[in-house]
């Protein structure tokens, strides 16, 4: 096992950047019974310098890989290209301010590395068009913009499916030509840092929907991850999630999101604007 020497000897040096003489300290180490005594090749300055300019290079590797890992995470999202520019900058003004301000300080508290145990959001509205999905879409821009981690540590970390979407998806795996398995989708679903389902509820409540949504929303509770939900269907109730999910999926969300639904209320914003 090697120590460091508590013995700093010094002597005069010739610095190898600069060829300017100064005052090393050497550095001994023994190893074993054989000490090796090192001397600095560069003066303080140029040492400085040195190490100054290496962490220049190395920002600029961290902002040029964020920011080539931020572009394949959207690519490979899920989120419609139609969808992907939505941000809280963009989101109507005076228009839906309550839960803009409950989004976007979920969005500032969340972090890709430190997702396990954050907990879940659910944005209800009883009517369509009042900007569920551009406050979700929202989210996961803010989310992935203002991650600053290594780049390349994380394998496509946001995942955004419309529940009918998903439901078809599934199904599909049961054909003859199929391109996935079942357990490849919930696989990819199961561990994504934040899981975005959509439009939930325009799927037909049954046995099949019961046992998809029991199984995805189980294995987030196992891996302590977060999902963000909008829908039209409250969570008990006729016509309700709890019919669509079932009641041991819907008391789990009750969990996830610590008993909190967001409730937006309101006329259609497209109907309103007149915009798609």
């Amino acid at each position: 096992m090697s120590q460091m020497s508590q013995d700093k000897p010094t002597r005069e040096c010739v610095c190898e950047t600069c060829e300017n003489k100064f005052q090393g300290e050497s550095k001994v180490i023994n190893l074993g019974n054989h000490p090796r005594e090192y001397w600095p090749l560069q003066c303080p300055s140029c040492y400085d310098l040195q190490a100054a300019e290496d962490e220049k290079q190395r920002q600029a590797y961290l902002v040029q890989g964020r920011q080539e890992d931020r572009v394949r995470w959207r690519q490979q999202s899920g989120i419609p290209e139609g969808l992907i520019g939505r941000t809280f900058e963009n989101f109507e003004a005076n228009w839906q301010d309550k839960t803009l301000k409950v989004c976007r300080k979920y969005a500032e508290g969340f972090k890709l590395e430190d997702a396990m145990g954050y907990r879940s959001l659910i944005l209800y509205s009883p009517s369509p068009g009042v900007g569920k999905t551009h406050l979700v879409v929202a989210i996961a821009n803010y989310v992935t913009d203002h991650w600053e981690g290594e780049p390349g540590t994380l394998c496509d970390p946001i995942r955004f499916e419309s529940g009918p979407g998903l439901v078809r998806r599934v199904r599909a795996t049961y054909g003859a030509d199929r391109q996935e398995s079942e357990m490849d989708i919930y696989e990819k679903l199961k561990g994504v840092r934040l899981l975005i389902l959509d439009d939930v509820g325009k799927e037909k409540p049954s046995d099949f929907t019961r046992e998809l949504y029991w199984y995805l929303i189980n294995e987030r509770v196992a891996n302590a991850l977060p999902v963000l939900i909008t829908c039209r269907l409250p969570l008990e109730g006729t016509n309700s999630l709890q019919e669509l999910m079932g009641i041991d999926t819907v008391d789990r969300l009750y969990g996830m999101t610590h008993g909190h639904i967001e409730i937006l209320e309101g006329e259609s914003y497209r109907k309103f604007k007149k915009v798609a």
